[in-house]
């Protein structure tokens, strides 16, 4: 059995499709932690997948209803290393055989380099 990361933004066009790649996965019996916004959760942990969230302060994907605080895509192109950690904390001691990610996701190839494994960039034909 393989354990795989999802890293998703859920904004991109591709969030239903990797979603239904997710669950392929788990019915062939794959290991899978997807990694969301909050508004997400549902759906993936109703394919049986285990939910992460970002942090809400740097959450990329998140609208900031404030003109004062940072977006969380600004935080992150300003502040990268906060967001990568932010990741790879919350999955310090799990181990995954590779990532999924969407072309669009920031910083794939850094985390994926940091947990050493193979990635896999999931594209949606338009």
């Amino acid at each position: 059995m393989s354990r795989v990361l999802f890293l998703a933004n859920p904004y991109d066009s591709s969030a239903s499709p990797i979603l239904g790649l997710a669950n392929e996965l788990i019915n062939k019996g794959q290991k899978v932690t997807f990694f969301s916004s909050d508004e997400f959760q549902e759906p993936v942990e109703g394919i049986g997948a285990d939910f992460k969230s970002y942090k809400a302060d740097l959450d990329v994907f998140q609208q900031k209803k404030s003109d004062e605080s940072k977006s969380g895509l600004i935080s992150a192109l300003l502040e990268p290393m906060k967001f990568i950690d932010d990741i790879v904390v919350q999955i310090r001691g799990l181990k995954f055989d590779y990532a999924v990610f969407s072309p669009a996701y920031p910083y794939a190839s850094i985390i994926t380099q940091l947990l050493g494994i193979p990635k896999a960039q999931f594209g949606v034909a338009s």
